[in-house]
């Protein structure tokens, strides 16, 4: 397989299963639907320096995927696809860069695999399909790694017979490092600092073993503490000269810089203030919003969320591992397994010592662990047998295991307002299905094998977050709720919440939702706006009960998405003509 034929399989791969992942299922979680409840007011004021969610400053994020989903809406309309194009079209540039990295540091056709490992995993898949930040974070952070990697090492991949030789690294080219400011001060836009301090640790601490395991460590010239010391604090400097890191940062804050500038004027300081201190400092030292979790949430949680191809990273990175420390890879190879094992640990290690814990925060090593598995598989389809037979069987049980384990979560979740998801449940079959084959007919098959598992990665996540979505989008009634308030409304949308603060609500009404605490405010405000509407939880409407005004009855409710009660939509009608919740539209739609 030559370069450019891996290519072209890895953009029509990765296309054809993006974009047939695409479905009509409503938004899902409150971050979906709060960066494009912001993204609407952009739109809609024509102000798009200050992020503003329902009419207060929002804190939480900087302003790039607010700007995507924006631009997307001005392109193409608003709908919920829309706004999930930005991440899929930067999981597809993720994609590519995985494949450019495996095809220059092992193999094209490892680089073919590892992005098709990336892309079939199944939260790349989710993120790849959420109106949420990780995806263009991810893509603007490999980018960086990739370019950072071959502008110090552009010879990395060497002949096999070089068995000794170390890695010769090189300062980064100028024009390298441009680009590699440019799309740190980008993701820096996108996420923070993270976007600009992790992916140039990753890179500096592997360049800085490979100069020193070069000039220092293989070269046995290291005889005492004070020899290695003062060798490693060489090594040190010479990386960072390489790495220009004042072109670096200034090219960065010449991306990045006019919009925090800019913001922090318009807040008089309250912006930096709440995203720095609140969300960058107070997230990593304490616990927020309930995220919470031990030293093995983030590990654990990959497994889960790299899904099938996790079956087999333990095992690519113990044999990676075990590999680089008895040197047995030619030099360059060995140097970029180095680095993606390292790129893959630091990832993981640095969020696992934060306090607040969630899934998508390690999103960022997983390129690194599709080109693990991904030069694992490619090694092992050039071998007539499995070089650890006993490891890939395991492998091979565990995906089985992992689809009986998918299944039962649906089933788990339907009590709790997953209505009508047994069937999704299905999706459990695909793995099970491939671990047979596995263990039976292409047990001593490993091309037939590595297919498998690929086809089984792509049709798990396209059914996943296609048409597995789209049915259980079914159960996402609040869309509903606020469409039957627009439909009663001749005058225009009025909504309020009582204690009902979801994002959602706030989406999809694409106004100003005020939130009410007491019942006095409830009656304040319909002798305010006797035709507006109040949405209020089930458990709480006896509460306000006895201050209603007679014009106003319930007119339709439903179980949101895993929640013990109903929410209950009041508003100006009639007892005689309330509608059944059955009777009225489910649509989830943005368009007015």
């Amino acid at each position: 397989m030559t370069f450019r034929q891996g290519l072209l399989i890895t953009l029509a791969t990765a296309t054809v299963a993006l974009a047939a992942g695409f479905g009509t299922a409503p938004f899902w979680d409150e971050d979906e639907t709060r960066f494009v409840a912001i993204a609407q007011t952009m739109l809609d004021t024509g102000d798009w320096v200050v992020p503003i969610y329902n009419g207060t400053l929002a804190v939480d994020k900087p302003v790039l995927m607010h700007w995507s989903i924006a631009s997307a809406f001005a392109l193409f309309g608003r709908s919920e696809i829309a706004a999930r194009i930005p991440a899929a079209v930067a999981t597809l540039l993720t994609a590519i860069a995985v494949f450019y990295a495996g095809s220059r540091w092992f193999s094209p056709l490892a680089g073919v695999l590892a992005a098709m490992a990336y892309v079939g995993s199944l939260l790349v898949a989710i993120e790849g399909h959420a109106a949420t930040p990780d995806a263009i974070l991810v893509a603007c952070l490999t980018w960086v790694t990739v370019l950072a990697v071959e502008g110090l090492a552009p010879t990395l991949r060497e002949d096999p017979e070089r068995q000794s030789a170390g890695v010769t690294l090189n300062r980064i080219p100028v024009l390298h490092t441009l680009l590699i400011g440019g799309l740190t001060g980008l993701a820096v836009l996108c996420k923070g600092p993270v976007g600009f301090v992790g992916p140039l640790a990753v890179v500096f601490l592997w360049a800085w073993w490979a100069d020193a395991d070069t000039h220092l460590l293989r070269r046995g010239v290291a005889t005492s503490l004070g020899t290695i010391a003062t060798g490693l604090v060489q090594a040190g400097l010479r990386t960072a000269w390489r790495m220009r890191p004042v072109l670096l940062t200034a090219t960065m804050l010449a991306v990045a810089a006019p919009w925090y500038i800019a913001v922090s004027v318009r807040t008089a300081g309250a912006w930096p203030e709440g995203f720095f201190f609140v969300h960058n400092l107070h997230r990593f030292a304490a616990p927020m919003e309930n995220h919470v979790g031990g030293v093995l949430y983030h590990p654990l949680t990959m497994l889960a969320g790299f899904f099938p191809w996790s079956c087999w990273l333990p095992l690519a990175m113990v044999i990676a591992s075990w590999r680089i420390w008895t040197r047995s890879l030619p030099g360059g190879t060995r140097a970029a397994t180095m680095l993606i094992l390292a790129w893959l640990v630091i990832w993981v290690a640095t969020f696992s010592a934060a306090a607040t814990k969630l899934p998508n925060y390690v999103l960022p090593a997983y390129p690194a662990a599709a080109l693990l598995v991904g030069s694992l598989a490619a090694e092992a389809c050039r071998r007539e047998g499995w070089l650890h037979p006993r490891w890939m069987a395991t492998g091979a049980a565990s995906l089985g295991l992992g689809g009986g384990v998918l299944a039962a979560i649906v089933f788990a979740a339907v009590p709790f307002g997953l209505t009508d998801g047994e069937p999704v449940a299905l999706l459990g079959l695909i793995p099970f299905a491939a671990a047979v084959l596995l263990l039976g007919p292409f047990r001593r098959r490993p091309q037939a094998a590595m297919a498998t598992v690929a086809a089984t990665g792509l049709a798990l996540t396209v059914l996943a977050v296609g048409p597995a979505a789209t049915h259980l989008g079914k159960a996402n009634r609040l869309p509903h709720l606020v469409n039957v308030a627009r439909a009663e409304s001749e005058d225009g949308l009025m909504l309020a919440g009582y204690h009902q603060t979801s994002p959602a609500i706030v989406c999809y009404a694409q106004a100003v939702v005020e939130q009410w605490t007491t019942p006095e405010e409830c009656a304040t405000y319909w002798r305010e706006h006797p035709n507006g509407h109040l949405l209020v939880a089930e458990d709480r409407f006896d509460e306000i009960r006895d201050i209603l005004p007679s014009h106003i009855n319930v007119i339709d409710q439903a179980r949101p998405l895993f929640r013990d009660h109903d929410v209950m939509l009041l508003g100006p009608r009639p007892p005689s003509l309330t509608a059944d919740a059955s009777t009225t539209t489910s649509s989830g739609s943005l368009r007015r």
